[in-house]
């Protein structure tokens, strides 16, 4: 497994990897808000990134390929991405405590809105005019998953609404670094650390300690949280921005919202109505143009 993850991924299989990320990210939605049962918004993150952490440690140390790219030049390369991971995530958790979790996956993504003109604020790139057409088809969808026309909006949104600005960031910046990464795997552990550093800081005085015991499903609502939607996807995401641009990583970002509405209403009973499922079809079919103008 881990000599396969050495090799950087072809472009087709990138894509399919980042579908596979999304649907963890998606199901990450419901086992947030489950997870908030046990902690406040800060130490459910600092739990998570560091548990994370601690368990992606000896791994490295006992695999010497990895254990060569553990050195200070990759810890400070992965600070800025971690820092905005952090941000991503700790904004989103804040906001589920306010809005349902369908709303969430789909606010999550408007981060399409800002990536391009971070890449050619910060990388120099320029922007295809035909990404704007599916960036404002991917608006609309997101405008109807959320009934603003209906005044539907609370704090939780404009919480999410930050943590799409923070995961833009996040994305590009990851771009900017991506060719100085020697190893996929130990930078996302560099970046784990790193975001988990705010929300531990902010944890300690300003809310109370995790409640014990724990339930099953919180326990395993923070398995899934540190070691599939923190290690393995965010892992997925550091080798496929070595092959993809910030834009088409973003766009394939998207899925993650129908993956996050489809376990809400499995899991907690969330429901669309028609214009709803209007607006996820839309956000779908702009994700699936953006990467085929990507290959062309």
């Amino acid at each position: 497994m881990l000599k396969r993850l050495k090799k950087d991924p072809s472009p087709k299989q990138a894509v399919i990897e980042l579908i596979f990320a999304a649907s963890i990210w998606g199901f990450g939605f419901v086992c947030a808000r489950w997870a908030l049962d046990f902690a406040g918004t800060f130490w459910m993150n600092a739990i998570r990134f560091y548990l994370a952490f601690l368990f992606a440690i000896p791994v490295i140390f006992s695999v010497p390929q990895l254990k060569k790219y553990f050195n200070w030049e990759q810890f400070w390369l992965a600070a800025w991405p971690g820092l905005f991971l952090s941000g991503t995530l700790v904004f989103q958790t804040a906001g589920l405590a306010y809005t349902s979790v369908t709303k969430s996956g789909f606010i999550t993504v408007l981060y399409i809105v800002f990536v391009p003109f971070l890449e050619k604020l910060l990388l120099g790139k320029s922007i295809k005019k035909s990404h704007f057409i599916y960036v404002g088809v991917a608006l609309v969808g997101s405008a109807l998953i959320c009934d603003f026309r209906g005044g539907n909006w609370n704090v939780g949104d404009l919480l999410t609404l930050i943590c799409a600005l923070m995961a833009s960031s996040q994305i590009v910046f990851l771009e900017k670094q991506s060719q100085k990464i020697g190893s996929a795997f130990v930078f996302n552990v560099f970046q784990t650390f790193w975001a988990g550093i705010i929300p531990l800081v902010l944890a300690i005085p300003f809310e109370p300690l995790p409640k014990f015991p724990v339930s099953a499903r919180v326990l395993g609502s923070m398995l899934v949280l540190s070691f599939a939607s923190t290690l393995l996807a965010f892992l997925i995401q550091v080798r496929t921005q070595k092959v993809l641009n910030s834009s088409t990583v973003s766009m394939l970002f998207l899925l993650e919202s129908p993956f996050a509405a489809y376990f809400a209403y499995l899991f907690l009973g969330e429901s669309f109505n028609t214009s709803q499922w209007v607006g996820a079809v839309l956000i779908l079919g702009s994700a699936l143009a953006s990467v085929r103008l990507s290959s062309d």
